[in-house]
Order: C-alpha cells, then sequence, then structure tokens
C-alpha cells in the first residue's frame, strides 16, 4: 500500500518558493536600473530659443528689406541664398524638438551668416577718388555727380587720304546681366566724347571697365586723352590689354600679357597708372605689372577724353602731318562696353577684385 508524506510535499514546495525569490527579485532590479538609465540617456529638448526667435525674426527683416541687385546699397544674388539658408535653419529648429546644444549652434550660425551678408552688401569703391562713373543705363551721364557727362558721336573711319564719318552713334546694347539697354555698342568709329576737365587728368589714374570685343583690331581703342601725348588705353591685336602712358620722364608702353579679352564674352578689365608703374587686371586678377618712371603728364592743350576713339573727331587735321592731331587712320573700338569707372589713384588688388565681385554677373 501507498502512503504519502503530506508533510514533506508541503515542506518541498516551501522550500522550492524560497528559492525562487532571489533570481525574481534580481531581474525586477536589472529591470528597474535598465528602464533608469535609458531615461537618463534620452535627449533634453527643454532648450530655451527665445535669442534664437528673436534673432531670426531680425534677420528675416533684413533679409525681406534687402534688394537684390549689382548697384550701391544692393546686395549680390549668392549673398542672399545664402542667408536665407541660415534663416530657414534657424526657423526649423526654433519650431522643432532640439537640444540646447543644437539650438546654440543655430544661433551662432545664424549670427555668422547675418555678419557676412552685411559685409556683402554693394559699397563705392574707394569713393573719394572716383573722379567719373559712366554706367550706360541708357544714358551718358557722369553717376558721381560730378559733371562729367558725355555725348554720343559719330567717328571718323578710313585714313588721311580717304577718310569718311562713319555715320552711327554708340547703340545701347544689352549688358553682361542680360539686360537690354544697360550697355552700349561701338562700330565704325562711334565714341563717346567727355568735355576736358582738370580732373580727368590726374597724376594718378586707374580706370575700370566691362568689355566684349566683337573683334580683334590693332586699334581697339577703349579710352583716349591726347593719345600718346597723354595716354592711350586699348586693345592690341592679340586681344591684350595695352596701355601708353606719357609721364615727364618718358613715355611708356605696356601690356596685360598673358592676360587678354575674349571675342563675344564680357570680362572686367583694370588698368593703373603714374604711381611708378602700370598694372594690368583681367577678371579681377593681376595678370602683369611693369614699372613707368613718373606721374601722369598734364597736358598743355586741352583735350575731351574720348571713349572708344583715339581722339575727338572736331580737332582732327588730315593734312598737317607735323600736327599732333594728324589722322593717319581710323582707331576706334568694335564691341561693347559697361560700367567705366575713372579714378584718381592706384587702385589697390584688393580694390579691384571687390570692384569685381560687387560688378559681375551671379
Amino acid at each position: 500500500m501507498l502512503t504519502v508524506n503530506f508533510n514533506a510535499i508541503k515542506m518541498n514546495f516551501k522550500n522550492y518558493k524560497s528559492s525562487l525569490k532571489f533570481p525574481f527579485y534580481l531581474l525586477l532590479a536589472v529591470a528597474i536600473f535598465t528602464s533608469c538609465k535609458d531615461d537618463a540617456n534620452l535627449p533634453d529638448y527643454t532648450a530655451n530659443k527665445s535669442s534664437l526667435t528673436q534673432l531670426t525674426d531680425s534677420v528675416k527683416q533684413v533679409y525681406n528689406q534687402s534688394a537684390e541687385g549689382h548697384d550701391i546699397g544692393q546686395y549680390p544674388k549668392q549673398a542672399r541664398v545664402q542667408l536665407k539658408s541660415a534663416i530657414d535653419l534657424a526657423s526649423a529648429v526654433s519650431s522643432g524638438a532640439y537640444t540646447q546644444e543644437e539650438v546654440n549652434n543655430a544661433l551662432a550660425n545664424l549670427r555668422r551668416a547675418a555678419t557676412a551678408f552685411g559685409a556683402r552688401k554693394i559699397e563705392e569703391v574707394a569713393a573719394s577718388n572716383l573722379v567719373a562713373k559712366w554706367l550706360f543705363k541708357g544714358n551718358t551721364a557722369d553717376a558721381t555727380g560730378n559733371g562729367h557727362d558725355g555725348t554720343l558721336m559719330t567717328g571718323i573711319i578710313g585714313t588721311a587720304d580717304n577718310h569718311r564719318d562713319g555715320g552711327i552713334l554708340p547703340v545701347a546694347t544689352t549688358d553682361r546681366f542680360g539686360q537690354t539697354g544697360n550697355a552700349y555698342a561701338f562700330d565704325q568709329g562711334a565714341y563717346i566724347e567727355v568735355p576736358y576737365s582738370a580732373a580727368l587728368n590726374p597724376q594718378v589714374l586707374s580706370i575700370s571697365l566691362w568689355i566684349n570685343v566683337k573683334e580683334a583690331f590693332a586699334d581697339n581703342y577703349l579710352l583716349s586723352l591726347n593719345k600718346w601725348n597723354g595716354f592711350k588705353f586699348q586693345l592690341q591685336s592679340d586681344n591684350f590689354l595695352f596701355m601708353t602712358l606719357k609721364t615727364p620722364a618718358a613715355t611708356y608702353d605696356r601690356d596685360s600679357n598673358p592676360g587678354k579679352m575674349e571675342v563675344g564674352a564680357w570680362h572686367h578689365a583694370v588698368v593703373t597708372a603714374g604711381n611708378g608703374a602700370i598694372t594690368f587686371y583681367v577678371d579681377g586678377v593681376q595678370t602683369r605689372s611693369e614699372s613707368a618712371a613718373g606721374t601722369a603728364f598734364a597736358l598743355t592743350t586741352p583735350v575731351n577724353l574720348a571713349i572708344g576713339q583715339i581722339l575727338p573727331k572736331g580737332i582732327l587735321s588730315f593734312t598737317d602731318k607735323t600736327s599732333p592731331f594728324y589722322f593717319s587712320s581710323a582707331a576706334f573700338f568694335k564691341g561693347s562696353m559697361d560700367d567705366i569707372r575713372y579714378y584718381n589713384k592706384a587702385l589697390t588688388a584688393d580694390e579691384v577684385l571687390k570692384i569685381y565681385n560687387n560688378e559681375k554677373p551671379d
């Protein structure tokens, strides 16, 4: 007969339950600790965004009030694009779940972008030394207010024995930004004449302008103040810039080789002279500089400034070969010009680059 010891069974079951207590509470403790640890590692999104929000609103206002363009007081297109990107990022952080560190980074980024944007505002370069500025916005007025306004003129072509008036004026044309009527095209001797002023005959000078050459030509005259008896700035047949400058010491001929213009494309050109050297820049980069002792010669006989011609046609002589104004053959520009700046100082490399960056197409 089988005998069951219920007391033994009860004792064994009690001991069994007791043996389960340790691993159960251990597992429970581990679970609670792990949960607390995970909570401690969660990002803190209760960031203070008041400074970021305030700056974002302020910079948005600056952006909305800014004008895109290449005129004084405006901003280049790329500058506005970069600021808008920083504003959008700051706005996203302001309205989203981000840590204080991320908010602080967005704030610092927006501050940097706003500072950089302010530095891109287009301001006049060397304003106190700017003698004349011909922007060619449908006219030949001097935009500085100094009164050096030009007049559209027809010019002489041919030779002394077989010369004639070209019969056409400079024509308003499309500029480097694709805007119609904001540059002038020159051909058949057409030029712009500016009345002589001592201010246009400084001892030290710089000329900055945009050029689109129609064709290579040995006597592609850009600006001339009594040609080699004062100065002449032109292109040679290989499209190098070429400057002739008379000083009390000598008459100097210098070119921009290797920097040159490209036919059918807009390029920025600068020449500085009268400070002991003649220096050329093409598209913001210095291409050549050579010594030229002395300052620019002061004309003894006033001669009007010619833009696009060797000399004003009213003083030309076709018979007296001893005359300083003798017309031997045509020398005029073939192409388009725009935004001519005339200074009474030698622009620095930084100033030239700033003009180029302000005026270049985006």
